[in-house]
């Protein structure tokens, strides 16, 4: 049996609408239109965290991040939204779609994706990796965004996995709590409530949040297309090294990209054990400085390195 882990992002920042009290109801409706469903939720005062049946939804007043993966139609879930709450108060938006194993199955492909958008907002989109590679397509609203200077995202996603994490999430543990014993995937970072969910006959989902931080956890670890995705918007400061090396202890992947999203410039890591394969930096993204990292195991042969100062420009505008 196979499952699609490679992944669909939204951010979207929204003005003058609490979204938090549009209430769950709302957001079901919202995730129904990807295809999934709502499993569980964890609330605080700052943050509203829903587990879904293919990844998460994290809502908070002024915005909300949707992950997405299997065949979902995140786009779709995206335009929702815009024609309930109305496109004059979205202030920021980037969509992101990570190359997937099996890009045939999908019900719709990036550029699809990129036209749906633009019924309403116009944007740019961007490929960030080598074609022939892992890669990330990413497309941004085309208006001026200026983000809190102390703002950012950690994206580490990971290839071809080994250890404890295969044991835990590959069916033989047969409990949450063994689960996360094993792995101490909920103790990534102190002082956070967790809600997760171990699939059958494997698979496993995290969120995890404090205050308005977040953490995610997300594990395909089937024998074809692995694929684990972890992400936070925790304020790492300028040393993020020490979040990844935890992450990357905890599932040993052959490889991994590392994306990361700031308001200052950055440089790219050296991760022990790791060879960088591929690395891409670019300054246009509303306001970010964003890095796009692929890391291969020094066990295998890495290819040539390949670095650019740019993303690559897609042209998909619809007409």
């Amino acid at each position: 049996m196979f499952f699609e882990g490679s992944e669909k992002k939204i951010e979207l920042v929204f003005q003058g609408q609490n979204l938090m009290e549009l209430g769950e109801a709302f957001w079901k409706q919202v995730v129904a239109c990807s295809n999934a469903q709502i499993l569980s939720s964890i609330k605080n005062t700052d943050c509203h965290a829903y587990l879904l049946s293919e990844s998460s939804l994290f809502v908070w007043k002024d915005r909300f991040v949707m992950i997405t993966c299997g065949e979902t139609t995140l786009a779709k879930a995206v335009t929702f939204f815009i024609e309930k709450m109305g496109k004059e108060g979205v202030a920021f938006l980037i969509y992101e779609r990570k190359n997937e194993y099996r890009p045939e199955n999908q019900r719709s492909s990036f550029e699809d994706d990129v036209k749906e958008i633009n019924r309403f907002l116009p944007g740019s989109a961007y490929q960030f990796g080598q074609e022939s590679g892992h890669h990330l397509y990413l497309f941004h609203l085309e208006q001026p965004y200026h983000p809190p200077t102390d703002d950012v995202t950690l994206e580490i996603l990971m290839y071809g996995l080994d250890g404890n994490s295969l044991v835990a999430f590959g069916g033989e543990c047969k409990s949450r709590q063994q689960a996360r014993e094993l792995t101490q995937v909920d103790q990534i970072f102190d002082g956070f409530e967790v809600d997760d969910y171990l699939f059958d006959p494997c698979g496993y989902s995290l969120n995890a949040i404090r205050g308005s931080e977040y953490y995610t956890i997300h594990v395909t670890p089937q024998e074809e297309g692995a694929y684990v995705s972890f992400e936070t918007n925790v304020r790492i400061d300028h040393n993020y090294l020490p979040t990844l090396k935890r992450v990357i202890e905890t599932f040993q992947p052959e490889s991994f990209d590392v994306i990361v999203f700031r308001t200052q410039q950055q440089e790219f890591l050296e991760v022990p054990g790791y060879s960088l394969n591929s690395a891409v930096k670019h300054e246009a993204i509303a306001g970010y400085h964003v890095n796009h990292c692929e890391f291969v195991s020094q066990d295998v042969d890495p290819q040539k390195i390949y670095k650019s100062n740019s993303a690559i420009s897609l042209e998909l505008k619809s007409e």
